[in-house]
């Protein structure tokens, strides 16, 4: 979900400084709260690391982790989550230049992460990418998401591949598969049509969603070449291939493909679960993400629900897999910035991402990892096979 903030490292005023400095305490003072039950099992550890970020939800889990990485390698970590993504930013960005810089923090890949990247804040990391590369557990593809000038700057604290989940029980009771080509796709919808289901949840509430159909109809009518060039301003929205994949959406909402738009399908209020547990609505095109919610809502993963790529429309377009990955990055100026690298190191490993992952209800971009979750095993089988590519910066 691109965002147009730019971030860069510029100066801030004394005054502006002492307010960052006071929230981050107040922030500091939260991940204290959080580990206060932890924290003497990090005493187990030779070194024990901060990790900055701004997902106080997942700090529990994170800690976890972080006991595990001070019994694998002595050297653990412990969440410094902020409230807020504008303080955690400002104060991340006010520190990076001084050995004050966080050991370890998430940041945001794409251009948010080049400006870091420009400001001489961030360690290069190709080293470990190029043992993990070289023994084949992960694809390229996300490497290039965290590359500038030939180096990789981040590791992925994590991946969202973006797939179409389905309900599983209405495709069996209906004889129905995951569909390979355009044609089978359209036929399927047709047929989920006729039965009284709903093909597909498509909302415009929180704005948000309504991008999901626009970037899967122009890269698999117009190709990743084009819909890259389109991201970067080389192409026009205004292109006949743009045109033609909104009059190709605009088709489909008047075949009654979709949902109501105004149903709401995010992670505070959601009308799509019901709809989709109860077999009133058959596929939901979206991140994998998503998973933990339906799982919440007590449908069962590979049972209640599996994935499936979208097909291309164009015939002779590679496969592509949309993909967003969140990186966790080590602080160039760092006091502890070797102990950091030996835990990006680890993070990396099966061990560490069967952990993480196991725990968050994530896909893992870690090919060896095995987890209890099947449809996450299965999209990660996906993101294997498929040519993944940078789609969403």
């Amino acid at each position: 979900m691109t965002r147009k903030n730019s971030l860069s490292l510029n100066a801030v005023s004394r005054r502006d400084f002492l307010k960052i400095a006071g929230l981050a305490a107040a922030s500091a003072g939260l991940g204290q709260a959080l580990l206060s039950e932890t924290m003497p099992a990090f005493a187990q550890a030779a070194t024990v690391l901060d990790l900055y970020h701004d997902k106080a939800s997942w700090a529990p889990n994170a800690d976890k982790v972080g006991l595990a990485a001070g019994k694998a390698i002595n050297v653990g970590f412990k969440s410094v989550p902020f409230p807020d993504t504008t303080t955690y930013q400002s104060t991340v960005r006010a520190s990076l230049s001084s050995s004050k810089a966080p050991d370890l923090f998430t940041w945001w890949s794409g251009y948010r992460m080049e400006d870091l990247v420009k400001a001489g804040g961030l360690e290069d990391l190709s080293a470990v990418w190029d043992k993990y590369l070289k023994s084949g557990e992960y694809n390229k593809g996300i490497a290039d998401a965290y590359s500038f000038n030939n180096k990789v700057y981040g590791v992925p604290f994590n991946v969202a591949y973006w797939t179409v989940l389905y309900n599983k029980p209405v495709f069996d009771q209906n004889g129905l598969k995951p569909p390979t080509t355009w044609a089978e796709f359209t036929k399927l919808c047709d047929t989920l049509k006729g039965k009284g289901i709903t093909p597909l949840a498509e909302t415009i509430d929180g704005r948000w969603p309504a991008f999901i159909l626009f970037e899967e109809l122009v890269v698999r009518s117009a190709g990743p070449d084009f819909w890259n060039g389109l991201m970067t301003g080389k192409n026009a929205y205004d292109d006949q291939k743009v045109q033609d994949a909104l009059a190709l959406w605009k088709d489909m909402i008047g075949k009654g493909y979709f949902t109501d738009p105004a149903v709401t399908m995010g992670t505070a209020a959601n009308d799509i679960i019901p709809q989709f547990k109860q077999g009133k609505v058959a596929m939901i095109p979206i991140g994998d993400w998503y998973s933990a919610a339906l799982v919440d809502a007590g449908i069962k993963p590979g049972e209640g629900y599996d994935a499936f790529i979208m097909p291309n429309i164009t015939d002779g377009l590679p496969n592509v897999l949309f993909f967003e990955t969140g990186p966790l990055l080590v602080s160039k100026n760092g006091a502890r910035k070797d102990q950091a690298l030996k835990v990006v190191d680890w993070w990396m490993s099966a061990d560490a991402q069967t952990q993480w992952c196991g725990l968050q209800g994530f896909s893992s971009p870690n090919s060896k990892v095995k987890l209890d979750n099947p449809v996450a095993n299965h999209v990660a089988q996906l993101a294997k096979a498929e040519e993944v590519w940078k789609g969403r910066a």
